[in-house]
């Protein structure tokens, strides 16, 4: 098999283990059914080649659906780590930019050799600062109490996504 193929087949696979842990398969069942779709990925592409295998597995994500139902008890870990690296981006890039435009704006203004602080709309509580040094001998630009919207937004997409509520539910049938 040549490497183009090995790096085929593992996409595959990677795509259907992605779609079973969205399914809510446990990991140990998720190992042995990409076992499973490995060897029988080698073995057809042996017979009909990579391609063909590929074609005749279909959508992996299809393949998941049909071979996993849902599991409503259990959380989506992977999810909610997923949409909050998303939020944590989206929001360390807003303060970013806010403290740039910050910045831009004591430079407009003229104020040099002194730091300037002040709050901007919507990071209630986030002191923002800037120093523009006279003939453009430089800029400094900073965010103080940042901390809670660089953890809060992130966790709670977390929580709401992850919902780990679901075990309490699967501990409830058990009982």
């Amino acid at each position: 098999m040549s490497l183009i193929d090995r790096f085929r087949r593992e996409n595959a696979v990677q795509q259907y283990d992605f779609w079973l842990d969205l399914r809510g398969v446990p990991m140990r069942r998720r190992r042995e059914l990409r076992r499973e779709l490995r060897a029988n990925l080698t073995e057809a592409s042996a017979d009909v080649g990579m391609t063909r295998a590929l074609f005749g597995i279909g959508s992996p994500k299809q393949l998941a659906h049909e071979t996993a139902p849902d599991d409503p008890t259990r959380p989506r870990w992977g999810l909610g780590a997923l949409v909050a690296a998303l939020v944590f981006g989206l929001v360390a890039f807003g303060v970013m930019y806010t403290a740039t435009t910050y910045t831009s704006g004591v430079e407009a203004s003229g104020v040099t050799g002194q730091t300037v602080r002040g709050f901007v709309f919507p990071w209630y509580g986030v002191e923002f600062s800037a120093r523009i040094e006279p003939d453009r001998g430089g800029l400094a630009t900073g965010a103080a109490n940042v901390q809670y919207y660089l953890l809060g937004p992130p966790l709670l997409a977390f929580l709401l996504v992850a919902q780990p509520w679901r075990l309490l539910r699967r501990r409830g049938e058990r009982g």
